[in-house]
């Protein structure tokens, strides 16, 4: 077949994924930055091409992100290229939503205002600098950017939905099977709106996006002018409550009494008592990707975290004992798994 034509959109497109061995790394001919030589083997095996090198200086990493991302756009720029920009946030930015059943319940959109968790304010505050920047002097920097804000991310190595699992694992193991019926206890309201998306369908809309931006000038799509200096936030097509999570987990890890909600902090036992649990339990939010949706025609396609809980769960454990597929290199090690319990040393 080599008398087909190559056109522009085969040729492979370049791609820098700085963070490529974390949880939301891939895609295209992509170069990922990743800070140690561990993590270059694991990025090879699946076709990424590793830069091993480091952002280093927590406080200064956006300003460091900021400095890189116009060195690169610049390089590209004078080459008669202009860089797309993804900057990955959250949608924590928005705050909370009323739980599930409140009549002033309506779900975030991109046009929502922002008052996020104080964790996250850096991003915020880096995602609007960069777009400042792409704008100024009618776009002299040379790159435009798109803000993408995902809610929390199941599957695989589990990100924060693994918290979950270690809740429920801690809670049955502090509660033996005795002649009285056991019971999964929450804090948090079991109308609380626990918003998620599968990773691989995650990943899978920031590509279409992409594509949009690259390829997407026709009919349906305007291409870059409808991507840049956008917002697009990234959730599945349907919202879960705590109580159906709660339900899930009972069956799950075997509590005959079921699941109670509401339970003062003081019934439960210490060993889920980290104030992360809140985080993830307690942070009600139902999120609108109707705008991701018409601009690139992406839909998610993976079962819903109540809908395939055991396979997450194997899934979960798999990786958090370091057996993750060599084909889908999402986990390094036990403590890159573990990342959700070090969160209680920034709540």
């Amino acid at each position: 077949m080599t008398d087909v034509p190559i056109t522009a959109q085969d040729r492979p497109i370049r791609v820098l994924v700085i963070g490529a061995s974390g949880y939301l790394g891939s895609g295209f001919r992509v170069y990922g930055l990743v800070r140690r030589e561990s993590a270059a083997q694991v990025l090879a095996v699946a076709e990424v091409i590793p830069v091993v090198s480091s952002l280093s200086d927590r406080d200064a990493l956006r300003d460091k992100l900021l400095i890189h991302t116009q060195g690169l756009a610049a390089a590209s720029f004078a080459l008669g290229i202009k860089t797309m920009v993804l900057w990955s946030s959250g949608c924590k930015h928005y705050g909370m939503t009323p739980l599930h059943g409140d009549p002033n319940l309506a779900p975030h959109n991109e046009e929502s205002p922002l008052q996020g968790h104080p964790i996250i304010r850096g991003r915020t505050d880096a995602a609007f600098r960069a777009v400042a920047i792409s704008t100024a002097d009618s776009g002299a920097a040379g790159f435009d950017v798109a803000i993408l804000r995902a809610t929390p991310i199941y599957g695989y190595s589990g990100s924060y939905y693994g918290g979950s699992f270690d809740y429920a694992a801690a809670f049955a193991a502090v509660t033996p099977p005795t002649e009285e019926l056991r019971v999964l206890k929450f804090a948090a309201d079991a109308n609380t709106i626990i918003h998620g998306v599968h990773l691989d369908d995650c990943g899978d809309a920031y590509v279409a996006l992409a594509n949009a931006a690259l390829f997407g000038a026709d009919d349906r799509h305007h291409g870059r002018p409808a991507v840049a200096r956008q917002a697009f936030n990234t959730s599945g097509r349907r919202c879960e409550t705590l109580a159906e999570i709660g339900g899930a987990l009972v069956k799950e890890y075997g509590f005959e009494g079921g699941v109670r909600f509401g339970v003062p902090a003081e019934e439960l036992p210490g060993a889920v008592s980290n104030p992360a649990y809140n985080l993830a339990f307690g942070w009600s939010q139902w999120v609108s990707s109707d705008k991701i949706r018409r601009v690139t025609g992406c839909a998610d396609r993976r079962p819903l975290f109540v809908q395939n809980l055991h396979v997450y769960r194997l899934a979960y454990e798999a990786a958090a004992e370091g057996l993750s597929d060599p084909y889908r290199p999402r986990v390094e090690t036990k403590s890159d798994v573990l990342q959700f319990r070090k969160l209680k040393d920034r709540v």
